[in-house]
Parts: structure tokens; sequence; C-alpha cells
């Protein structure tokens, strides 16, 4: 097994060179060319690829760091020297250990990476058009992305250690329950809890987009209990908007971007988007799909960690940097499989999207005004999409609103 992630752990390196390459060469076609040029101008492609090109030398740079940071992290002692250090200040427990090592793990990463989350979030953000805030303002986010983010994995990741103690061998057989049992709370929390650390939310009250999202909640089946409109301005110029709540009755929260950039159908065409997912049980099945797909990397730690540890059992807090490079080679390969997974998922909330407005205009408008006003790249690389992209190309999502056949549908 040795042997075997040690390949894996050279191929994950090669191929994240090639794709990065790749990622920089693009997939242009003359198919996707001709597509690109009936609803984009030379300048919108122009802008487009300079956007995706930003950072080139930084990205990679951030790549390798993040390769790096774990392996020298654990291999060079200094993860057993900390949590040794740590059981002066544990009094004797073991999860005040584990939390002050989690924090310390998290907090250098962050300090380390902070430079490159500079440059990307807000120097070239600004660069390009999309960030309305200042050093003040980005500071205080990012501290406060930080320290949220920092709360929840120590929660999950203290709960995973306490778990590798008490179940023993079983750990591989709980460990996925717990960690959905966490995705279930946070999904259930996220808008009442973290959502409020970083956006206002107002009741919505634009007259004329109120009266076409209420017209898809309907049709949806969908008992709307609130329409609330967030600040995303306060940040940025990028737009959205999300159902949330549990069984039929839900609240739609709806970025106040999305309603300066776009037409009162357009938007509530996004909205149709959302409820295709909520339609179709999209975030349970998403729930259901992880809940089985983590017993397969729990298998595959159990069988890797102890092989590069040896004289340190996986319930050992030092061993987190290790346990955390062998979950990203995993993830890394098990990726296709999310992202086909997600596509497919994104495919149907389109479908659902066309069926429900019966607007296939809207529908291409709303596309290209969402391509335009984030800058978005259409001419991805083939290979590029199938092992990551969460959803179909921008350009593949209008050629099947073109092709939509709403008679059959």
């Amino acid at each position: 097994m040795k042997m075997f992630f040690i390949s894996l752990t050279v191929l994950y390196v090669l191929l994240r060179v090639i794709f990065t390459f790749l990622d920089r060469k693009g997939g242009k076609t003359p198919a996707k060319e001709s597509l690109a040029v009936k609803y984009f101008s030379e300048e919108d492609l122009k802008k487009a690829k300079e956007y995706h090109d930003r950072g080139f030398g930084a990205s990679i740079a951030r790549k390798i760091i993040s390769f790096v940071f774990p392996l020298a992290f654990f291999f060079s002692g200094f993860s057993v020297y900390l949590s040794n250090l740590l059981r002066h200040f544990s009094f004797g427990y073991l999860t005040i250990r584990g939390i002050l090592f989690i924090l310390i793990y998290l907090l250098l990463e962050f300090l380390i990476n902070l430079p490159f989350q500079y440059y990307f979030s807000f120097a070239l953000e600004h660069k390009f058009g999309f960030s309305n805030m200042s050093v003040k303002d980005w500071s205080i986010y990012t501290l406060k992305q930080f320290s949220t983010g920092a709360v929840i994995n120590v929660l999950i990741i203290s709960a995973a250690y306490i778990t590798f103690r008490k179940a023993g061998a079983n750990w591989v057989w709980v460990i996925p329950v717990v960690l959905l049992a966490f995705e279930m709370i946070l999904t259930f929390l996220y808008p009442y809890i973290i959502l409020p650390l970083f956006y206002k939310k107002t009741n919505f009250e634009q007259g004329e987009y109120t009266a076409p999202i209420f017209k898809v909640a309907e049709i949806s089946g969908i008992k709307l209990k609130k329409l609330f409109q967030i600040n995303e301005s306060k940040y940025s110029k990028h737009t959205n908007a999300f159902f949330t709540g549990f069984g039929p009755e839900k609240s739609i929260y709806i970025f106040d971007t999305l309603v300066k950039n776009n037409s009162p159908e357009e938007v509530a065409s996004v909205v149709a988007h959302e409820a295709g997912h909520w339609k179709h049980h999209h975030v349970l099945k998403g729930l259901i799909l992880g809940f089985l797909g983590s017993f397969i990397i729990a298998f595959l730690i159990s069988l890797t960690f102890q092989e590069f540890s040896p004289y340190l059992k996986i319930s050992n807090i030092a061993g987190l940097p290790l346990l955390s490079f062998i979950l990203t080679i995993y993830t890394f390969f098990t990726a296709p499989v999310d992202s086909f997974i997600s596509r497919k998922m994104e495919v149907t909330a389109d479908t659902y999207e066309l069926k429900c407005t019966g607007n296939r205009e809207v529908f291409i408008s709303g596309m290209v005004r969402l391509a335009k006003d984030n800058k978005a790249y259409l001419y991805t690389n083939d290979l590029l999409t199938f092992w990551f992209a969460s959803h179909p190309p921008m350009l593949e999502r209008i050629k099947m609103a073109l092709d939509f056949d709403f008679s059959k549908n």
C-alpha cells in the first residue's frame, strides 16, 4: 500500500503540472468559438481570458506551498514536538491538547497563505473591477472568514479524533456518520448563524421582481416563508440566489447584485434553477452520496496512514498534517466522480428552469449576463471540465437551451 500511495502522489504531482498548463492553454474549438461569437463580443472574450489567466505564477507557487506544508510539518518532526509541547498547556486533557494543536496548525496555514489570499481576493479582484472592499473591509472579512472556519474545523476535527480514540478499529464505520451529522447541522444553521456574520439581510421589497418569483415557487410547489435580499454589493459584484429550509416551506435569499444586473424575468429564472435543485432533492442526494463516498475514503486512509506513521496511531493529533495530506491525494482522484454527479444535478436544474419558465430567451440572456458579469472563461479545457467542474461549461448550457424541445418536456 505504501508504494501504491507514493505512486499515486507522484501521479498527483504530474497531473497537477499538466492541468496547470492545460488550464492556461484552454480548450478553444471551432464549435465553441462559433457559438461564443453569437453572444459575446471580442472585448468580452478578451477580458474573460485575462481574468482567467490572472496570477499564473502566484497560483503555481501557492499550489507548491500547499503541497509541501503538511509534509514538512509532519516529517520534520515538528508535529510531534508541538504535540508534546502542548501537554504542558492542556491540563492532561487530550481534547484540549488537540484543540490547541488544530488551532496552531490552522493559524500557520492561514498565515502562509495570507499573501496569496490578499493577491487573489483583493489586489486582482480590484484590478478586474469585482471587489468593492477597502483594505480595512478586506482585513475584517478575512479575519471573520478565518475565525468562522477555524471554529467549524476545530469542532469537526476534534469530533473526528474523539471518534478515533473511542471507536478504536471501528472508526472507519463511525467517522462517516459523525461527518454526516456535522454536515446536516451546518446546512441547517448556515442561514441563521454563519450568513449573518457576513451579510445584512432585509425583506425583499422589489415589487416588479416579486410576482415572477412567487409564480416560480407556486409552480414548484414551494410554500415561501420569506423572501430576503442580502448585501453582496458590500463585498463584490458577483451574483447568486439560494433556497434554505427543510420540507416544503422555504426561504429565498437573493443577492442585491443579482437584482441590480438582471431583469425580473432573469432573476425568476435563476430562482427556478434553485427550485429545480429542491424539486429533485439534490441537497439530500448530495448528502447521501457524500456519506457513501466517505466510507471509501475512510477505508483507504485506514490502509495508508500506518504505513507512513508506524509509531504514531491515527488517534494521535500529531498525525493531523499527514492525515490532511493523505486526504488531499485521495480526494483529488475521486474528484471526477464528485464533479460528474454535480454536473448532472446542474443539468437537471437547468432543464427544470426551462420547463418551469417556458422561456428559452430569458434562460440564455441570464447565462450570457452571468458570464459577462463574472468574466467567465468560455473555452475551458474538456479534461479539466471532466475532472473539476461542478457546473457544465457556459457554452454547453447555452447550447442545451437552444436545443431544448419544449414540446417533449
